[in-house]
């Protein structure tokens, strides 16, 4: 019974994860590649009660692999995937919005690193 219980909670707060991370991301930071290169790696802290937003400029057809590191972290690319460590997709838009967080909220704040690479 403990085990049910537990999985439905679990289920329940990875089903509610984009709602949160949506209200609470309001504005994203533009991630723009230097010129000549097609990767980059952000480095950030993660509050306990949001996340932080990033959105990605693409061209359609393009592979985009992205990753993030750190205790508890978890990013989402808005309507693609939620709560994911690491991705690969093939860009089907312009630009994509990726929110980073805690999977489970702590109660301080948390360093992440997330990495991308458009090719």
């Amino acid at each position: 019974m403990i085990i049910r219980q537990s999985g439905m909670f679990l289920q329940a707060f990875v089903l509610s994860l984009p709602a949160v991370m949506t209200v609470h991301a309001e504005t994203c930071k533009t991630i723009q590649f230097q010129q000549g290169t097609n990767s980059t790696t952000i480095a950030g802290i993660a509050p306990p009660d949001s996340v932080i937003c990033y959105t990605i400029t693409t061209a359609i057809g393009q592979t985009v692999d992205l990753a993030v590191s750190g205790s508890n972290m978890v990013f989402s690319v808005e309507g693609l995937i939620d709560a994911q460590q690491k991705f690969q997709f093939t860009a089907e838009q312009k630009s994509y919005r990726i929110n980073v967080g805690q999977l489970m909220r702590a109660v301080a704040e948390k360093p992440y690193t997330l990495a991308i690479f458009i090719e």
